[in-house]
């Protein structure tokens, strides 16, 4: 009997929720309404199914989390961003390309630009006129008035004139290279061969060969000869065509050419140029020339070419200068000369002034 009650009070079924006790029964609790069917008194386990849908809910809080953070730095960094296209995206190409572009033009303006100018210091020597120094500086009357502010071209004697000069010399662009022209000249009264090759700038060989004489042979009065001129610029040619149907019968004969330096004797230094002056014997006709002849008198300089000029100086380089330690003696001489136009039988050459007096200098 004792063992009947304990085993129906050890069989007292309670409500595994609320803990009521429960008929045994009963399918619900008729306290809290739990059910009962099935019901166990331990505690429920987590499936997989739930411990994956825990793990799937936690990496995607993470996930957006982590967006979250990402677009906040991004929004950070792109606030410049409406600007940046415009000012480095779209500028970072022209900045490469588009200055070179305007800076193309710049480039191509010096090349038409007029020469730069230089100033010289010109004294006046007696018999010259504005218009005679223009000529030799190949500027116009109107740039030496411009430049001294004279509104006259009355000049005087010893006075100092500034003179424009083009730094561009464009007496290199009108010298191709030498070549040699052949002249008729009709021989004067006292003229030899080796006075027509000195006056004309040709040499006494070249002569001989164009006429074919030889050594011995003598030369008369009005017989003509034929005189090769070698490195006779191009100018000198197109100004005879200045004197065509003038004549050229009694034409004016200057005085000989006055040398002014290198003083006669005189000792230059190799490292210097050597400056050649004269004074002007008048105004000169387009088609009349001073020829400066300078030729060696001892050493082993060899013979220079003729130079031929409207001017009254003219510069040799030192590059013609004596090697060092070596001594070369100059002789120099100016005439003008008068070239004649073609008439069938050639360019003439006529001498129209005396030759002036020799000098000479040494370079060391």
């Amino acid at each position: 009997m004792s063992h009947d009650l304990r085993a129906s009070s050890t069989e007292i079924r309670r409500c595994p929720n609320c803990g009521t006790r429960v008929a045994q029964s009963a399918e619900t609790c008729y306290f809290c309404g739990h059910d009962l069917t099935g019901a166990k008194p331990s505690g429920r386990r987590l499936s997989w199914l739930d411990l994956a849908l825990v793990v799937a809910l936690l990496l995607v809080v993470m996930y957006w989390w982590q967006a979250g953070s990402r677009g906040d730095t991004a929004a950070e960094s792109a606030t410049p961003a409406p600007t940046a296209p415009q000012e480095e995206v779209a500028s970072g190409p022209t900045a490469i390309t588009a200055p070179e572009q305007p800076g193309t033009p710049p480039t191509e303006a010096p090349a038409e630009e007029a020469p730069a100018q230089m100033f010289v210091r010109h004294t006046v020597e007696a018999g010259e006129t504005l218009l005679s120094i223009a000529q030799r500086y190949g500027v116009t009357v109107a740039d030496i008035q411009a430049a001294n502010g004279l509104d006259t071209e009355l000049i005087q004697a010893g006075s100092t004139l500034v003179i424009p000069v083009p730094q561009a010399i464009a007496g290199v662009q009108e010298e191709p290279a030498p070549m040699q022209v052949v002249f008729r000249y009709v021989v004067q009264p006292g003229d030899t061969i080796v006075s027509i090759a000195v006056r004309f700038g040709a040499t006494v060989e070249s002569i001989l060969d164009a006429n074919s004489l030889g050594p011995e042979d003598f030369i008369q009065p009005q017989q003509v000869l034929r005189v090769p001129v070698e490195g006779a610029p191009a100018a000198v040619l197109a100004s005879s065509e200045e004197a065509r149907g003038q004549s050229t019968t009694d034409l004016p004969l200057y005085e000989a050419p006055r040398l002014l330096s290198p003083d006669d004797g005189e000792t230059i230094p190799r490292e210097e140029d050597v400056l050649f002056r004269w004074i002007s014997v008048d105004l000169l006709a387009p088609n009349e020339w001073y020829v400066l002849r300078i030729w060696p008198l001892e050493g082993a300089g060899g013979l220079l070419p003729a130079i031929w000029t409207q001017a009254t100086s003219h510069r040799l380089s030192s590059a013609f200068a004596p090697e060092i330690g070596a001594v070369n003696r100059f002789g120099w001489q100016v005439n003008v000369v008068r070239v004649l136009p073609d008439v069938g039988e050639g360019r003439e050459i006529q001498s129209a002034s005396q030759p002036s007096p020799v000098r000479n200098f040494t370079w060391r």
